[in-house]
């Protein structure tokens, strides 16, 4: 028998083997064609003592796909990037890329802030975009494409071909918890660009009266771009403006960190005189003292979803919606009540 180097073998060698064309080969392996069983079963068996491995771009090539996907946000780098170490970005692309090498799929892991340009020069089938918002150049690029995108969350002027939903992203959640704590006067800082959460939660005030439960609530904003300095400034303002606030909601974490640098320059203390939460358990949540509240997301399962809705676009079987995971809260001491505020680590 001669055939090529374990290794190296090619469907010429696997051909010959099993006594049929190189075309009755490429059917019976990739399940393209007619083929009757006994002869893909002749073929199959060939190819496993051959050691035959396809030529995987080389059936990209033929099928018209690059067998690749990208993920990418459209929150600024001093939001997913710069010192948070692109951890809410990461924890969610990990499980996703897991999922698509499942599918048989490599995910491209786009960072923040990366010029549109870049995009037109990715070979991808799909993408997947988090936090899209409607000026986000990135989404015009991938919409001018026609690249096949699902969104994790919604916003207005985004029309992506799946939305995963996050519906509030468990603002109501979180402030109910400030609320069981003792909240009464509660600040929540969102960006003043067009993300989802920030279109969606003053939709959502208004509706509830501005109120939840026993605790009003004070919407302000402040400039994504901005990090950490934003939310120190802006909470600053809340607190000479409402000498009554006792607790501050910023679903961005940096944000958050801001938020309690501004309330331990005022002379308070969190959260036995202002309480601090956040949506995301990054390490910008964990270096502060005290650490500050946050949700699960369920980040790993996020991505699961946002990837099998993927991939069934790709194989045109419409999955236009699904929900994420139900938040939950993770009590830490910048809400529990006794604990007392040290030193606020900065991490703009």
């Amino acid at each position: 028998m001669s055939t090529s180097a374990r290794g190296s073998v090619t469907i010429a060698d696997v051909a010959r083997e099993a006594g049929v064309s190189r075309t009755t080969v490429s059917h019976a392996l990739t399940g393209k064609g007619r083929v009757d069983p006994a002869t893909r079963a002749r073929v199959s068996d060939a190819a496993e003592r051959l050691g035959y491995r396809p030529n995987v771009r080389a059936q990209r090539l033929r099928g018209g796909r690059s067998k690749t996907v990208a993920i990418l946000s459209a929150l600024p780098p001093s939001i997913v990037g710069e010192n948070s170490e692109m951890g809410f970005l990461i924890d969610l692309a990990v499980p996703a890329a897991r999922a698509c090498l499942a599918h048989g799929y490599a995910m491209l892991l786009v960072p923040p802030g990366a010029p549109p340009e870049h995009l037109d020069g990715l070979d991808i089938d799909g993408a997947i975009v988090l936090d899209p918002r409607e000026d986000d150049p990135n989404w015009a690029a991938l919409s001018a494409r026609g690249i096949t995108v699902v969104t994790i969350g919604e916003a207005r002027g985004v029309v992506p071909d799946g939305v995963l939903e996050r519906g509030l992203a468990g603002a109501e959640t979180m402030i109910d918890h400030l609320v069981a704590e003792g909240a009464r006067r509660i600040g929540v800082i969102v960006s003043e660009e067009q993300h989802a959460l920030s279109a969606l939660l003053p939709d959502a005030f208004a509706a509830w009266g501005w109120r939840r439960g026993d605790a009003e609530i004070i919407l302000a904003r402040a400039r994504a771009s901005d990090g950490t300095d934003a939310g120190a400034r802006v909470t600053a303002e809340l607190l000479a403006r409402e000498p009554g606030l006792d607790a501050v909601y910023a679903p961005l974490d940096a944000f958050a960190v801001g938020a309690m640098q501004a309330v331990t320059a005022s002379g308070r203390r969190v959260p036995d005189d202002v309480r601090i939460a956040t949506n995301y358990d990054g390490p910008r949540a964990a270096a502060c003292i005290p650490q500050l509240t946050t949700l699960d997301l369920d980040l790993p399962e996020m991505g699961r979803i946002a990837v099998a809705m993927l991939v069934a676009l790709l194989d045109d079987a419409p999955v236009p919606r699904r929900t994420a995971p139900a938040p939950r809260v993770i009590v830490r001491g910048s809400t529990r009540a006794g604990a007392s505020s040290g030193p606020v680590v900065s991490l703009g």
